[in-house]
């Protein structure tokens, strides 16, 4: 069992390249499943959009509490968990989230790093989106000094990208040193 952390701005293929990991790992014969924060948070408020500040931080802390009870029941029944939709920018959001977690197992992190014009084109074919702001994403990600996990650049097609971090996790790249976080 593992815990594999999937970040990205939107756009990225996080979702992309966890349903295709979870389905190569099912076909080894590896329990596995992909839990989406954005998927907690609709069972909540469907639209994302919300009548007040306070109500977005209310929703969204029941959200991450039940996507955190999720990963941990998971983690303890032995499958591989592959979670997407937190951002890990910084050493305190990695230590928030860890710090909820009542399990312990190897974690990896991978941080899908893709160009702003291919996010942007992956956006469009999606459809619009008002509540997406590329360019802020962008911006914040742009001025990180320092980051933990690995940095994989998903610019392939998403079968290759799928065979390129699987051989990562083979070979313990991502993996976090928890007492350099800490």
């Amino acid at each position: 069992m593992e815990l594999i952390l999937i970040d990205g701005g939107p756009a990225s293929g996080k979702n992309t390249i966890g349903t295709l990991l979870v389905k190569k790992f099912l076909k080894n014969g590896i329990k596995s499943i992909l839990l989406d924060l954005d998927t907690y948070v609709e069972e909540i408020n469907p639209s994302w959009i919300w009548k007040d500040k306070q109500q977005e931080n209310i929703d969204q802390l029941k959200a991450r509490e039940k996507y955190i009870r999720d990963i941990n029941k998971y983690i303890i029944e032995d499958f591989t968990v592959i979670s997407i939709g937190e951002r890990f920018l910084t050493k305190e959001d990695l230590n928030a989230f860890i710090s909820r977690l009542s399990t312990t197992c190897p974690i990896f992190l991978y941080h899908l790093s893709v160009p702003l014009y291919l996010r942007k084109q992956r956006l469009h074919k999606r459809g619009p989106h008002s509540l997406i702001d590329l360019e802020k994403d962008q911006k914040e990600r742009d001025s990180i000094q320092k980051w933990y996990g690995y940095i994989y650049e998903n610019v392939n097609s998403p079968e290759e990208d799928v065979l390129n971090l699987s051989d990562l996790i083979q070979q313990k790249i991502g993996l976090l040193n928890l007492s350099e976080i800490k």
